[in-house]
């Protein structure tokens, strides 16, 4: 191979590998800084529409704080985001809030929109960052003594999967014959709640989503501690203790409020009854322990957004 071919060569690899990392973006985006609103306890932060949702193509953030952007964008806690307290800081009654609406690709996953939204807040908020590791308290998610019981996904979701009390396969609008969610295409968890209990209903999931609803419902860092690497089909039914929220489908990085310091009588209780139903009904549990996180530390961002 002479000198002008292998430079040829060069640059076509080197053409190859900008193609593959070309950076994702919303197709168009419109993004309005609203300060500090009044009244801003009572206005709700909303993430509606995306991936796995009714409007796939379109996502609209309302009303929501610089804090739960970062945290959307980078899957993290709140507790692992490090800057000034306008976009940092807990105190959401008093942070300025952002309405945010923007096109998502056609196809477009949940990650990638995610991933846009990096793009964006480095774009128009100018935001720098760099991570360091941080130790926190939480807990593991462990194989108990008697072994995993998870059962090695089927697939996604099917059409066929979407049962109606037309079809005969239905007890209710919102369960199936098994007394679980029903499941459609483009969304692989499905919940059911009342007052005392949670009924939920896995597809083709991983236990880094398990642990991220975990990490909701209980306020504090989970880690999978498994060795489990794939996707599973399951369900998982517990009661509700006092204080404790059923598991709301999380989306990645949806805004986590957790519980600084000891564990409240709530929390504990909250673990105790959801290991036990995991123990019995998957073969998992929860553990104690410390757990080793990435902390965003915010280098720079501005707080007025450049032009849409």
């Amino acid at each position: 191979m002479n000198a002008n071919t292998r430079k040829c060569l060069l640059i076509g690899i080197g053409l190859t590998l900008n193609a593959q990392k070309a950076k994702l973006e919303f197709e168009v985006a419109s993004v309005r800084a609203l300060g500090q609103v009044e009244g801003g306890a009572a206005q709700v932060a909303r993430i509606t529409g995306g991936p796995g949702t009714a409007d796939p193509e379109r996502i609209t953030y309302s009303h929501v704080p610089m804090q739960q952007l970062i945290v959307t964008a980078y899957d993290v806690g709140r507790d692992q985001i490090s800057g000034p307290d306008w976009a940092a800081g807990d105190d959401v009654r008093n942070a300025d809030r952002f309405d945010i609406t923007a096109k998502v690709p056609a196809g477009a996953t949940a990650e990638q929109v995610a991933e846009m939204l990096q793009n964006l807040l480095a774009e128009r908020f100018q935001l720098t960052l760099h991570r360091v590791t941080k130790e926190f308290s939480g807990y593991s998610l462990a194989i108990a003594k008697g072994g995993s019981r998870l059962r090695e996904s089927a697939g996604p979701p099917s059409a066929s999967e979407r049962l109606t009390p037309s079809d005969g396969g239905a007890i209710s609008p919102q369960l199936a014959r098994d007394g679980f969610p029903s499941l459609f295409p483009g969304l692989n968890m499905g919940m059911w709640s009342n007052a005392r209990e949670t009924r939920n209903r896995f597809r083709d999931y991983p236990l880094s989503g398990l642990v991220n609803q975990l990490t909701l419902i209980l306020h504090a860092h989970v880690a999978d501690k498994t060795g489990l690497t794939g996707k599973y089909d399951f369900t998982l039914q517990f009661e509700l203790p006092q204080g404790m929220l059923p598991m709301w489908p999380l989306l990645p990085g949806q805004l986590v409020s957790l519980t600084a310091g000891p564990p409240t009588a709530a929390q504990q209780d909250g673990v105790a009854t959801v290991s036990a139903a995991m123990e019995k009904q998957l073969g998992l549990k929860l553990e104690p322990a410390k757990v080793t996180l990435d902390v965003l530390v915010i280098d720079h961002i501005e707080k007025n957004p450049s032009e849409n």
